[in-house]
């Protein structure tokens, strides 16, 4: 049985219209931002004038982890935590919003030291580039909003119409896997198709679990249930840094600043904030075990 509800309200933010993987989205500019003299957190840097500088390629159209914000300046979770993170190890960030296909040719001609953009691990990335230790342990997930469903294995979606991004890993995944599912709809944002299960049109919605724990945190009318059909130590599960290949001193800074921040608290505040949950005890269990997985 659908379950009606009522429509979501038009007041959010307009960085939800632009939820999307970022393999499949492009920002809209690629130009460089400042730091904001007015913006979400007010962060002002206590470093000295003199204090090197570090290039942060972001996606501005993938909110929570990049987005602009009334400002016109690139904000978000990515962007807080890689302020607070050179804060802690000693160099300043400057933020450019950077088309995705466009990203990592920047990092290669050396006009970006370090790529912060939601971006999944891949082998194939890795053997390219330095690859920090996971920041954000946020396997793909299901969201649905009727606790009949109980959705608590793949096996549970034969009677379930599905929302997904369209041309997205979720979307091949449900659609060219052994799964029965009553039938899987592709949206152009992950926020629609949110919207849509709000109607009543969908049953649940498949993808990134940090995209949409933004988008429902925001909606506090609706319960949502979440259903993470992946491990912890699953590649799409792991959000993680990507380094120049000459800066080794940098991957160093940015592994210890992110260990810095869960041990002083940042990390716990910062993923609240935009994730509704302290993501600290998830992290380090993804931690442990991916040192399990590779014999350390």
């Amino acid at each position: 049985m659908k379950y009606l509800y009522r429509v979501l309200p038009l007041a959010l933010s307009v960085g939800l219209f632009g939820c999307g993987s970022p393999s499949t989205q492009d920002n809209a500019t690629g130009s460089a931002t400042t730091a904001p003299t007015e913006n979400k957190e007010d962060f002002v840097s206590q470093l000295p004038a003199s204090a090197p500088v570090v290039k942060l390629s972001a996606d501005a159209n993938y909110a929570p982890y990049g987005f602009k914000d009334e400002y016109g300046n690139v904000t978000g979770f990515d962007i807080e935590l890689m302020r607070h993170l050179g804060e802690d190890q000693g160099f300043r960030v400057e933020v450019y919003s950077d088309l995705w296909k466009d990203a990592f040719d920047n990092i290669d001609n050396k006009s970006r030291d370090l790529i912060a953009a939601g971006a999944s691990y891949s082998d194939a990335r890795a053997s390219k580039y330095l690859t920090s230790d996971s920041y954000l342990p946020l396997p793909t997930s299901i969201v649905y909003l009727d606790e009949a469903l109980n959705i608590g294995s793949l096996s549970d979606l034969s009677n379930v119409s599905v929302g997904v991004l369209g041309e997205s890993v979720q979307y091949n995944y449900f659609t060219q896997g052994d799964f029965n599912v009553q039938s899987v709809e592709p949206y152009p944002t992950i926020f629609l198709a949110v919207q849509a299960m709000a109607q009543g049109k969908i049953d649940a919605v498949a993808g990134d679990l940090g995209v949409m724990r933004y988008i429902m945190n925001d909606l506090p009318t609706l319960e949502p249930k979440f259903f993470d059909y992946e491990s912890l130590d699953a590649d799409n599960a792991r959000k993680v840094i990507y380094i120049d290949k000459d800066q080794p001193e940098l991957l160093e800074k940015v592994n210890s600043g992110l260990k810095s921040l869960k041990e002083n608290g940042t990390y716990a505040t910062l993923t609240t904030k935009w994730f509704g949950e302290d993501l600290t005890q998830k992290s380090l269990e993804q931690q442990e075990m991916l040192k399990s997985a590779s014999g350390l």
